[in-house]
């Protein structure tokens, strides 16, 4: 089996051999794990919130026009290609260069906690379905306790996290690593390789395990993993949420805060309630300080 902490530790790489996902199976993927997505002139959106749209890859730059747009009433936002049809920005985390990540370019306090956690951890490739739906639930379980993390949230029931984790699984270009002390799943990370971006989806781990370093181990070997692919050009670590502890999480681990221009359309119904009763909400949204 693959041993990314391990290797690394000794200088020695075996990152996976990873196989791209067209955009049309990662959208029938985000659907089968319960997100809305539609396609509406060769652009799938997703339906993060009720009435409001984006699109699936919201970092990619797609033209202005009608046939576009995505289905039914509401809001939408998109990059847009012509800066001066902006009226709204989108902030993200990114990962540039990542041929050009190693263990040895990190500070030194990071090496020494991502092989500190590689005495304890081995990280390889999750197929095991037994092993996530008992571990691996465990591990999410605890993680739920910790931060109430809300999106999915219906994985806290036993059988849906199982139904969820055989959905991942069914998808063999998916990239799902787990992180075992032993035998034993403590930690798990997912992420999709989309055209020339690795988009890093979820991850979880339990409570003794983050202790251990499973985080900083996890994320090191993604970044081994997308390094070793020539046709990963960055890597989308996440929509940036106006600077809070986990974007300086990932900040101090190298992402880049990219902004870039972006169209906004609410409908007055929409429009006006956010101005009046969420105004911060509504200044994050159209990517205002």
């Amino acid at each position: 089996m693959l041993s990314f902490a391990r290797a690394a530790a000794n200088g020695f790489h075996m990152p996976p051999q990873l196989e791209a996902l067209s955009v049309a199976e990662y959208a029938r993927l985000e659907t089968a794990l319960g997100m809305t997505v539609r396609e509406s002139g060769g652009i799938h959106w997703v339906r993060p919130r009720p009435f409001f749209w984006r699109p699936l890859l919201p970092y990619e730059p797609f033209p202005l026009a009608p046939a576009n747009r995505p289905p039914g009433w509401g809001g939408w936002q998109q990059v847009v290609r012509e800066p001066a049809a902006a009226n709204a920005t989108m902030a993200f985390l990114m990962l540039e260069q990542p041929a050009e990540y190693s263990l040895e370019g990190v500070t030194h306090n990071r090496r020494r906690l991502i092989r500190g956690a590689g005495r304890k951890l081995t990280v390889r490739p999750l197929r095991d379905a037994r092993q996530f739906h008992t571990e691996g639930y465990a591990a999410y379980v605890s993680f739920y306790q910790r931060t109430r993390y809300g999106h999915l949230e219906s994985r806290r029931r036993g059988e849906h996290f199982a139904r969820w984790a055989d959905t991942l699984l069914a998808e063999p270009k998916a990239l799902i690593l787990g992180a075992f002390a032993e035998d034993t799943l403590r930690a798990v990370s997912v992420a999709y390789w989309v055209g020339a971006t690795l988009l890093y989806a979820t991850h979880f781990t339990d409570g003794e395990a983050l202790r251990w370093g499973a985080t900083e181990l996890l994320f090191h070997s993604l970044r081994e993993a997308a390094a070793a692919q020539p046709g990963i050009r960055r890597v989308y670590v996440r929509r940036y949420q106006g600077g809070n502890s986990m974007d300086q999480y990932y900040q101090m681990r190298g992402a880049e805060l990219v902004r870039l221009p972006a169209r906004l359309e609410l409908p007055p119904a929409l429009r006006w309630p956010l101005r009046l009763l969420r105004p911060r909400w509504y200044a994050r949204l159209r990517g205002t300080p």
